[in-house]
């Protein structure tokens, strides 16, 4: 009997050992350079591996929710930056003794996209990760893409995904005088080809339009809707706030900031500009108006404010949590308004503009569930989505996608 038992026992202890999780490839490389004699072959090991990483490999995905990043060279330290710290202290990468490689491990969701970049020492200036060839724009310049396995690429972007900015090339351009705000505007406009249906087209109105139509590819990205069936034909109204990525006053934030006067200007005199020049859908339920951030807050205001002229609000990663959620409060203390709403942010967007905004207004994330809350108990005719990712130009063109399908489907014949 007792020799049973030892046979037993010996049988589950080898079923646990061949049930042990193998190493994965950079693990193995990790252990070959710890067993490494001297230096010499350290470096060779770690000169190896590093020439065996190809785009198609990197970042490194040891499972679906681990990634590694590796940076080589003689640096001191070298960090990590980006959506996955919330883009406050970056997280320091770990030297291989021995070597000049360094790397750093981390977790995610597996449909998550996150951007960033390295640091060298507390207040270097940031640098793209040279290993990885994706990459994605904001007004600082390029920043790496980390996406994991399970996230999507849309292949609208594909020719984008290096870096490349989208063109204004193909758009109108216009400039309108303002009374109401007491300054003028530049406006790009796109137009749909073909003939105009009877009635006109809908029309999509963007803030913050040279972004959208530089980092987020908006018009190449109509193009591709349209041909492919997904949307109607539209027309796309770019408006760009006045000293774009400079310090002077007005900006994008004296004018989204819940800013009335700026919604006559939308309202009572771009509207009607635009209307008396292209063949526009002259509807409620035909307008849309759209923005990210604080583009985001002002773009749900003005359906709110005027729903006589806009049916429709789209708010990407909205700051709904300005000035203690004067919007919040706006929507759950007003009787509802006759529009529809699409809603979306990042769940890595617990901490946006720490260095200029107040601290209690920092968490989009949880201003944008509260929104939503208000919403859904007022009875809005809305969508809201959250994504695993950050406060980005690549999460913004994205998920634009998704609500312009919602706005405007193609009308079956």
């Amino acid at each position: 009997m007792k020799k049973i038992i030892l046979i037993l026992i010996a049988t589950i202890m080898t079923g646990c050992a061949m049930q042990k999780k193998e190493l994965s490839p950079f693990d193995r490389f990790l252990a070959e350079v710890g067993k490494a004699g001297s230096q010499a072959q350290k470096q060779a090991l770690a000169e190896a591996f590093y020439a065996s990483l190809q785009p198609s490999t990197y970042p490194i995905f040891p499972d679906d929710t681990t990634y590694i990043m590796i940076f080589k060279g003689e640096k001191d330290t070298v960090g990590v930056l980006g959506d996955m710290n919330n883009w406050t202290q970056p997280e320091w990468m770990t030297r291989i003794a021995g070597t000049d490689l360094f790397y750093s491990r981390g977790t995610a969701p597996v449909t998550a996209r996150l951007e960033y970049w390295f640091v060298f020492g507390k207040n270097s200036l940031w640098a793209v990760d040279p290993l990885n060839p994706a990459k994605a724009l904001n007004g600082f310049g390029e920043l790496s893409e980390l996406a994991m396995p399970g996230y999507e690429q849309h292949p609208f972007f594909a020719e984008y995904r290096s870096g490349r900015k989208g063109s204004p090339e193909q758009l109108k351009v216009h400039e309108i005088d303002s009374r109401a705000l007491g300054y003028s505007h530049t406006l790009h406009v796109y137009v749909p080809s073909g003939p105009s249906p009877a009635g006109g087209f809908p029309v999509l109105y963007l803030q913050d339009g040279l972004d959208y139509v530089e980092f987020a590819q908006v018009p190449q990205m109509l193009d591709q809707l349209i041909a492919s069936g997904a949307v109607q034909p539209l027309i796309a109204v770019f408006i760009t706030p006045p000293n774009r990525f400079q310090p002077g006053m007005p900006n994008r934030m004296t004018e989204y900031g819940m800013n009335e006067e700026y919604v006559r200007f939308f309202a009572d005199e771009l509207v009607p500009f635009i209307e008396a020049r292209y063949p526009a859908r002259r509807s409620p339920d035909a307008r849309l108006v759209a923005g990210d951030s604080f583009g985001g807050l002002i773009s749900a205001f003005i359906p709110f404010m005027r729903p006589e002229v806009f049916g429709n609000g789209c708010s990407q990663s909205g700051y709904v949590s300005f000035r203690g959620d004067s919007l919040i409060k706006l929507y759950r203390e007003t009787s509802r308004r006759p529009i529809r709403l699409y809603v979306d942010v990042g769940t890595y967007e617990e901490n946006v503009g720490a260095s200029f905004l107040p601290t209690a207004e920092t968490n989009f994330t949880e201003g944008n569930r509260r929104f939503n809350k208000v919403l859904r108990e007022a009875g809005y005719d809305f969508v809201y989505r959250e994504y695993p990712e950050g406060h980005t130009w690549g999460n913004w063109r994205r998920h634009l996608i998704d609500a312009l399908i919602w706005f405007f489907p193609r009308e079956k014949p």
